[in-house]
């Protein structure tokens, strides 16, 4: 907590995720909104859709599902395991506590609220990251070098379809909108991505390898 790093975490946090912030634009409190849909059928109906538009049979598209999932699931699992590990503050008490952190570039603000809700369990690392790194990562592999665009919608209201042209994409705008909600640091949502993406890898090479006819 006295780092540079958690200083500048906690500055842009502060802005950006405030939910009175004048730094945030429009798009991104939309994109703050649209993945505060709970977890598990913001995923599950979103790979739906997706499977729908890539025509595969029915020994594929389950295969594409299991991946997915699995991949979904182990990710989040070791995500679990970190966070109550470090068992690490979140900006809403973080900002606003009086407690002394040692760390200079750290000014609190007792009447600071983030955007959207923070969920209660301990910050580090970004579940959302977590599970955005797992899925690119077995969407990668499962597609290979096919290019692999993709389109999510969200049940909250006010909030509009993003289409993204890779997993990369998906899992840059995860990272910044946990950010833009006041719920993470951006170290948190950085490794929380790393994380699943090296799970995802591992699950897609040694349970999900290609079956050689």
């Amino acid at each position: 907590m006295t780092s540079l790093r958690f200083a500048q975490d906690f500055v842009l946090t502060k802005s950006l995720g405030s939910a009175t912030s004048t730094e945030r634009s429009a798009a991104e409190a939309e994109t703050a909104l649209f993945h505060t849909e709970n977890p598990t059928t913001f995923w599950n109906h979103n790979f739906r859709d997706f499977a729908a538009t890539k025509n595969l049979g029915i020994a594929d598209n389950a295969r594409l599902f299991a991946a997915l999932t699995v991949s979904l699931s182990e990710g989040v699992i070791a995500c679990w395991d970190s966070k109550y590990y470090y068992n690490f503050w979140r900006p809403v008490t973080a900002i606003t506590t009086t407690l002394d952190d040692k760390n200079a570039g750290t000014e609190t603000e007792p009447t600071w609220l983030p955007y959207a809700n923070t969920p209660p369990h301990p910050e580090y690392p970004a579940a959302h990251g977590c599970a955005a790194g797992a899925v690119a990562e077995a969407l990668e592999h499962f597609f290979g070098t096919q290019k692999v665009s993709l389109k999510f919608t969200s049940a909250i209201p006010n909030t509009v379809p993003h289409v993204y042209r890779t997993p990369d994409d998906l899992v840059e705008e995860v990272t910044w909108a946990r950010i833009f909600g006041g719920m993470h640091y951006l170290t948190s949502t950085e490794h929380g991505a790393t994380l699943g993406r090296k799970v995802g890898r591992y699950v897609m090479r040694q349970e999900f390898r290609p079956v050689h006819r």
